[in-house]
């Protein structure tokens, strides 16, 4: 494998960067409550009822629900990790100590 493929495979892409960004996530979820609260929809309906033109609305309602629960996700096994690996350094440093 050259260094090229190496370095690709190292580095994660764009929206693997985006999903544990949290300023990313916050500009998303202004830009998609600004959008559901606009009158500027790409399916035109009635603000009031029900109907077509809310289809839009709540695809990019939904869209951005799973993308939060998706940073969550990645974000409690980051702590769960951070929290497993400070337990095993506090074991080793304990073992440590009694060893000396």
């Amino acid at each position: 494998m050259s260094e090229e493929q190496q370095k690709d495979q190292e580095q994660p892409s764009l929206i693997k960067r985006l999903h544990n960004n949290p300023n990313a996530q916050r500009v998303l979820f202004i830009l998609a409550l600004i959008y559901i609260i606009s009158p500027v929809d790409l399916i035109p309906g009635d603000l009031f009822t029900l109907g077509p033109g809310m289809l839009d609305d709540l695809a990019v309602l939904i869209a951005e629900v799973a993308q939060f629960m998706v940073y969550m996700k990645n974000k409690k096994a980051s702590f769960e990790k951070k929290v497993q690996d400070a337990a095993i350094n506090q074991k080793q440093n304990m073992n440590d100590k009694e060893e000396k």
